[in-house]
């Protein structure tokens, strides 16, 4: 039995439920994969046994029966897309990929990894564990606007990132402007595109539907 450990509202963990959401798996119902929530508030990511587990004391995690541990957010997203189901979401050849990873990279790095460097140096939940420098936190969220145009420009004329086909671009895009509302940046007031696809992508894919499970 493979283990999963997630906090399904952080961003990294939620990479992994909408993968699988958009795959049509539910991962509270598969067979060969335990769940198990790491409550953040209880600070049991701290724990000796979850620090034994990752030292990195981060979420998510995925352990395999053999006793391999992934503890990268993208990795254990490229493990359960070539596992789990028959569409991938990474890619369907080689040039695809290619242009799929490209374009997560840029969401990853210009606009959630932006949101969350902001989150980590101004929330005080953070402040145990970061060294918070204050005015880090509004240039970071000025980069990640900064970024959008691009996006914006793909999106007024596609539903999608990527040859305007659904793909792991796409959830990481989401995932980043919908954190993005945690410091009060509104998904919605950037460019027609990106209000539309954040729009259809949180109807399907929105904290509220999964709560509604």
């Amino acid at each position: 039995m493979k283990q999963l450990y997630l906090t399904r509202t952080a961003p990294n963990p939620r990479k992994i439920l909408v993968l699988m959401a958009a795959k049509g798996i539910d991962i509270d119902d598969m067979d060969d994969v335990d769940v198990i929530d790491v409550d953040f508030a209880k600070r049991e990511q701290f724990s000796e046994a979850f620090t034994k587990l990752n030292p990195m004391q981060t979420v998510p995690v995925l352990v395999l029966e053999d006793g391999t541990v992934l503890n990268d957010s993208q990795a254990i997203c490229e493990y359960l897309d070539r596992v789990y189901g028959e569409r991938s979401v990474m890619g369907n050849d080689v040039v695809q990929r290619a242009k799929v990873c490209s374009m997560r990279r840029i969401a990853e790095f210009e606009v959630l990894y932006n949101f969350m460097l902001a989150f980590q140096h101004s929330h005080p939940s953070k402040a145990e564990r970061v060294d918070q420098v204050p005015e880090l936190a509004p240039k970071s969220i000025e980069r990640a606007i900064k970024a959008l145009p691009y996006f914006e420009n793909i999106l007024k004329d596609n539903d999608y990132l990527v040859d305007n086909q659904f793909s792991n671009a796409d959830i990481v895009l989401y995932i980043a402007l919908d954190f993005g509302r945690v410091l009060k940046v509104d998904p919605k007031a950037h460019g027609a595109g990106i209000a539309r696809f954040y729009t259809k992508m949180n109807e399907q894919f929105g904290l509220k539907k999964q709560s509604e499970k």
